[in-house]
C-alpha cells in the first residue's frame, strides 16, 4: 500500500492502514472473548497474532450479527481477510490498553508500536457509551469536555521517550481526542481524525495559539456524508472519501468505520478520495454553526442537553423516541429554538429543509413531521391563536386537504401541539445574521 499522507505528515502508516486500525477498536467478541481487540489480554501480542486468533474461530462468527453499530460478522471477517497479507500492519504490537472508568464514560485506547519506523501509535475508540455521546456536544459550552481532559491525561501518563515518531489517531469521538491531545501536547507528529467533530469558538479563540501552532500535523479522513464530522470548527487539512452505499441503518450507516472500505475481487482492501463533501451535509455544517453561534453562552448547555439526548433516544430510527425528546419540557425550548431556525433558515437555503426531510428518511423517520411543522411556519399568526386546540387544528388541516398521513401522526401525537405553538412564536424573533463558515486561525 502507497503511504499518501499529506506532505506534513511523517507517519509510516497508509490511509488503509489507518482506517484498518480504527475498524480493528471495535471489534468486540469476534468468535468470543478473545476476539475482543482493546482486551487487556492481547497486550503484547501483534495485530497478526489477534488476526489469526479470530479467523481461527470464524465458523463462531455469525455473519448476520452486528458486533459493532452498522458492521455485521460477515463484514469484520472481510476486514480481517484484508489485513492478512499485510505483514506491516500485521507486525505493530498492542503495548498497553486503557478503559476509562463507566463516570467518565467509559472511553477506551490503546498504545501500538510499529517496529518498521520506531512509530508508537495511541489509538482512540470512538463513541463508548451514552454519556460519551452527551459529551460529544458538550463542546458547545465547555472548553475543554471532561472527557477531552482524560484522553489527555492518559496520553500525558505513557512513557513516549525513545520513539522516533509520535501519531495519534481515533474515529468518531475518538478522532476528536486525537485532535485535542495534538493541539494541546506538541510532542505529537501527526494525527488521523477520523469522521472526529471538531471545536467551538470558543475553543478556537481560547487556544488560537496551540491551533496555529500544530493544526498542520492533523489530517481529517472523512467519509463523504458522515454526519459527526460536520459539527463545530474543523482544525486540520480535510480529505474527503467516497462512502459505500448505505445499508440495513440508512443514512445512519455513513458514519461507521468500515463506511469508506472498498474491496476488489481478491479481497484486497482500498479507500478513495471523494472529489468533495455531499452538498447536503455541507449545507448542514453551515447551518448548525449559524445556529450554535446564534446561541447564548447562558442557554447553550441546555441546546447541547436536547442535542445530546435527541442523538441517544432517536438512534435506530425511532419515530416516537424522537417526539418525546422534541416534547419532553426538559428540551422543547431548545428544540422549538433549533426547529424554528431551520425552517426560518429555508428563506435563504430553501433546499436545506429538504435536505433534512431526507436524512431523516434514510434514517428510517417518519416525514409527516417535517410537513406539520411547515405548515405552523406558514400559518405562525394561526397557530399562535389556536395551537394549543388541537381538535381546531385538525380541522382546518382537514378544509385545507392536507395529506391524510400527516394528519394521522398529529393525532397519535397531540403532545407536539404546545411544541408546535412555541416554534411558531419563536420564528418570529429569529436573525439570520450569523455566518456558518468555520472559525479559522493561522
Amino acid at each position: 500500500m502507497e503511504n499518501n499522507l499529506s506532505s506534513n505528515l511523517s507517519s509510516n502508516l497508509s490511509i488503509e492502514e489507518i482506517v484498518l486500525i480504527n475498524n480493528l477498536l471495535y471489534c468486540e467478541n469476534l468468535g468470543g472473548p478473545k476476539g475482543t481487540f482493546l482486551s487487556t489480554s492481547q497486550e503484547s501480542r501483534t495485530i497478526g497474532d489477534y488476526i489469526d486468533g479470530v479467523l481461527h474461530n470464524a465458523a463462531k462468527i455469525e455473519n448476520d450479527k452486528e458486533y459493532s453499530t452498522g458492521v455485521t460478522g460477515a463484514e469484520y471477517k472481510q476486514i480481517m481477510w484484508s489485513i492478512r497479507p499485510n505483514e506491516h500492519l500485521k507486525n505493530i504490537i498492542i503495548l498497553q490498553v486503557h478503559y476509562e472508568s463507566d463516570c467518565a464514560g467509559g472511553g477506551r485506547s490503546a498504545l501500538l508500536y510499529d517496529p518498521v519506523g520506531n512509530e508508537a501509535i495511541v489509538a482512540f475508540k470512538g463513541t463508548q457509551s451514552d454519556a460519551e455521546w452527551i459529551d460529544n456536544v458538550s463542546g458547545l459550552y465547555q472548553v475543554p469536555t471532561a472527557f477531552q481532559t482524560n484522553a489527555l491525561n492518559w496520553f500525558r501518563s505513557l512513557d513516549l521517550e525513545g520513539y522516533d515518531t509520535i501519531t495519534v489517531t481515533g474515529h468518531s469521538k475518538g478522532g476528536n481526542k486525537a485532535k485535542f491531545i495534538t493541539l494541546m501536547d506538541n510532542r505529537v507528529d501527526n494525527c488521523f481524525s477520523f469522521d472526529g467533530q471538531g471545536f467551538s469558538d470558543e475553543f478556537i479563540k481560547k487556544y488560537a495559539h496551540q491551533i496555529i501552532m500544530n493544526q498542520k500535523k492533523i489530517l481529517n479522513i472523512i467519509e463523504e456524508s458522515d454526519f459527526v464530522n460536520i459539527l463545530l470548527n474543523d482544525v486540520g487539512k480535510k480529505q474527503f472519501y467516497l462512502g459505500t452505499n448505505c445499508g440495513r441503518l440508512g443514512f445512519a450507516e455513513n458514519h461507521c468505520a468500515n463506511a469508506v472500505v472498498f474491496y476488489d475481487d481478491i479481497g484486497g482492501m482500498s479507500v478513495w478520495p471523494a472529489p468533495a463533501q455531499d452538498k447536503k451535509m455541507s449545507d448542514l455544517d453551515v447551518m448548525l454553526n449559524s445556529f450554535i453561534r446564534s446561541i447564548r453562552m447562558t442557554t447553550r448547555e441546555k441546546v447541547a442537553n436536547m442535542l445530546g439526548s435527541l442523538i441517544v433516544n432517536a438512534k435506530g430510527g425511532d419515530t416516537d423516541k424522537l417526539v418525546y425528546t422534541l416534547s419532553d419540557e426538559r428540551y422543547s425550548d431548545s428544540a422549538a429554538q433549533l426547529t424554528a431556525y431551520i425552517f426560518k433558515y429555508k428563506n435563504k437555503k430553501p433546499q436545506m429543509v429538504e435536505s433534512v426531510k431526507e436524512i431523516m428518511e434514510q434514517n428510517g423517520f417518519n416525514t409527516s413531521m417535517v410537513g406539520i411543522i411547515d405548515f405552523v411556519t406558514n400559518h405562525s399568526l394561526l397557530m399562535r391563536l389556536i395551537g394549543k386546540r388541537p381538535k381546531l387544528v385538525l380541522l382546518i388541516l382537514h378544509l385545507k386537504h392536507s395529506p391524510e398521513n400527516m394528519i394521522s401522526f398529529l393525532q397519535r401525537h397531540t403532545e407536539l401541539f404546545a411544541l408546535l405553538v412555541e416554534i411558531s412564536r419563536k420564528m418570529q424573533r429569529i436573525s439570520l445574521r450569523y455566518s456558518g463558515e468555520d472559525m479559522r486561525v493561522g
